[in-house]
This record gives C-alpha cells, structure tokens and sequence, in this order.
C-alpha cells in the first residue's frame, strides 16, 4: 500500500463510523397494555361469588322502637327505719319477694314503746279521775254546797290530767301506732305495693331509735330510661311527648331528662321519660321506646360500612358496585338509619357488601383485581 491510499482508507473508515452511529428508526407499536385500574369508588361485581341486593325504600319520617328500662323516680324509693329502740324480734322478710301495702315486714320488741304505752295508760286513769271530781264539784256549785276554792283546783286538775293524756297519744303516734292497739311490740309494715330491697338488721340486733333498717322499693315505675346511640333525636326536647310499650300495656310518656354528655363506657346517651296511666310497669322491667328518627330508610346494618373513616353502602351500577357515601343515624336492632345518600329504588348490596370493601381496598393500594 502506497502512502498516499493510507489518508483515503481512514476517511473511508470514519465515514463508515459516522453512519453507524446514526439513530435507530422508531420500533413498531406492539400489542395494547394491561386495563388502568377502575375508578377508586367502583368495584367489579364479579369480585364475589355471592351478594344480595335490596331496593332502597323512598325516605320518609322515621319513628323506631327503642329497648329502655322500667324505672322507679325518686318517690318510689323508701328508707325503712324504727321509729322505737328495741330488739328486732321476727326475721325480716325476704328481700326481692313481692309484698302487699301493709304487709308485715319486720317486728321490733320494745320496751321504749311498752313505757310510752304505760304512761298513755296512766294519763287516761288521772284524766278520768279529774273530770269525775270535776263533775262533783259542778253539781255541789250547782246546789249551792261546796266551796268556789274547790271547783276551781278540779276545774286545773282535770286540765292538767287532759294535757297529760294528749302528750301520751301524740308520743304514740308519733311512733306510727295507734294508742289503743299499742302494746310491748312494733310492727314494721310495707308503706305500698313492692319489693324489700335491702336489709340491714338481724334477727335478734338491737336497734336505736330513728336506725335504717333496709330500703323498701315500690312495685311500680314511674319512669323510663333509654340509652341512644348518637346521633341525639333532633325532635326531643323537655316536654316532648312520645309512646311506651311492653307486651301488655301502653303509656304515654314525657321527656323529663336530656343527656348533660355521652357515656364514658357505653358512648350512649342517657334520657328518662316520665310514664303516665296505670297500672305502671314493674321496676326493672324491660319496655320499649319511641323514638323520632328522622327522615330517611331503614337498611340492614349489614350493607354499611366504612372506608377511610367515611360510612356508605355498594350500590349495584351494572356489572359493578360502586361505593355510595352517606349520613349514618341510629342502629336499630339489625338495621341501620340511614339518613342521606341512598336514592329511591337504588340496588344496594347487603350481604357481600363486606367483601366488596375488602376488594375495594385492594384495588385502591395497588392489590390488583385478582
């Protein structure tokens, strides 16, 4: 090779480099991707083996039936003290047992009321004796043979006798006994219809006078209270009027006491409604509330649930279900109020709604629709 072909021979060369480096033409388009991902408030239906649906009810004005509690008021709570000193003397009777008014509770064997019996005894004899001398001195006055000095010592005498024997009576039946049926002993009896609640005395113990002996309980209940959910009944107020019920009976009833705030441990709020008619409910006994709930449907407490801190319900749109927010109100039994958001007729999912929000999630976090 001459000197002279080795310059052309290299700009051969980089000109042959040149066109290598040139850029590629663009690949053809190949086949279409995978689907994006359905919207974040839709799931695909097909998700589930098996759902139910139901169609949504239009809204109307809503009362619903509460559970609450047979309750005495203040009145119907009695303390049971001795009016005497003494020995208890009889076994009291058995707590919880229902008993009639002036049933026999507890007997007290007192010799307090045995001395307050003698000294009413005695007073009766003294006043006896001043009105008889009394009435001799009247009738020798009268005939002009005694002495005006002696009708007026009989006339003080039988005054003093007479406010002798009024103290004894009024001793007496301070007590709660009559004078003429007094004697060594105290019957303790029922003050009405109802229950001992509690003793606190035995058989045998010696009591003060003016000492708790047990509570008493009357056999009716005047009041109602009722633990709600919130949100609070917008129509209560002090004094609205609503209905109670138990398997015999009806009452009418009033609101008497709102809730001051929600309970620490049952997150419920307190009302007491005061029962008017008779005969009243037992305390204790279980009844049942009206409770204006507002405008809305009732669904199953099944077919709501809550995503991002957010309450709704899976309507059917289709092949797929999508998530539909709305305004929660009370639980009751097993179906929800529910307040907004479900339109008339709407197919909302009930069982499988569940798993409609577990997928939902999935898909929301990048899990896929496997």
């Amino acid at each position: 090779m001459t000197p002279r072909t080795l310059p052309t021979l290299t700009l051969a060369a980089a000109l042959l480099g040149l066109g290598g480096c040139k850029t590629a033409p663009p690949a053809e388009a190949g086949p279409a991707g995978p689907a994006t991902a359905p919207a974040a408030d839709r799931v695909p239906l097909k998700a589930i083996q098996d759902f139910h649906t139901l169609a949504a009810p239009a809204p109307a004005e809503l009362a619903v039936w509460f559970p609450a509690e047979a309750s005495g008021d203040e009145s119907a709570r009695a303390l049971l003290t001795a009016p005497v000193s003494g020995l208890v003397a009889s076994a009291p009777a058995a707590p919880g047992r229902p008993v009639a008014r002036g049933a026999a509770l507890l007997t007290l064997r007192s010799p307090e009321l045995a001395d307050l019996k003698s000294r009413w005894l005695t007073a009766q004899a003294r006043l006896r004796r001043a009105q008889t001398e009394l009435a001799r001195e009247q009738r020798l006055a009268a005939a002009q043979a005694g002495a005006r000095r002696d009708l007026e010592a009989a006339e003080a005498e039988q005054a003093s006798a007479a406010a002798e024997a009024e103290s004894a009576r009024i001793a007496l039946q301070a007590r709660g006994v009559t004078p003429e049926q007094a004697d060594g002993t105290y019957v303790l009896r029922a003050p009405a219809a109802g229950t001992v609640a509690e003793w606190k005395v035995r058989l045998g113990q010696g009591v003060a006078m003016n000492e708790q002996l047990g509570a008493f309980q009357a056999a009716s209940a005047a009041l109602a209270v009722l633990e709600l959910p919130p949100p609070a009944p917008a129509a209560w107020k002090l004094g609205s009027r609503t209905t109670v019920r138990n398997d015999e009976r009806t009452w009418q009833a009033e609101v008497v006491g709102l809730p001051a705030s929600m309970g620490e441990m049952t997150h419920r709020m307190t009302y007491r409604l005061r029962l008017s008619g008779a005969p009243l409910p037992l305390p204790g006994s279980p009844v049942e509330v009206q409770v204006p709930a507002g405008r809305g449907v009732l669904l199953p407490t099944a077919a709501l649930q809550q995503i991002e801190n957010v309450w709704g319900v899976f309507l059917q749109e289709g092949d797929q279900g999508r998530f539909q927010p709305v305004k929660r109100g009370p639980d009751v039994a097993r179906n929800t109020l529910v307040l907004e958001g479900v339109p008339a007729g709407a197919k909302v999912v009930t069982d499988g709604a569940y798993l409609l929000k577990s997928k939902l999630m999935r898909m929301k976090f990048g899990g896929g629709d496997e």
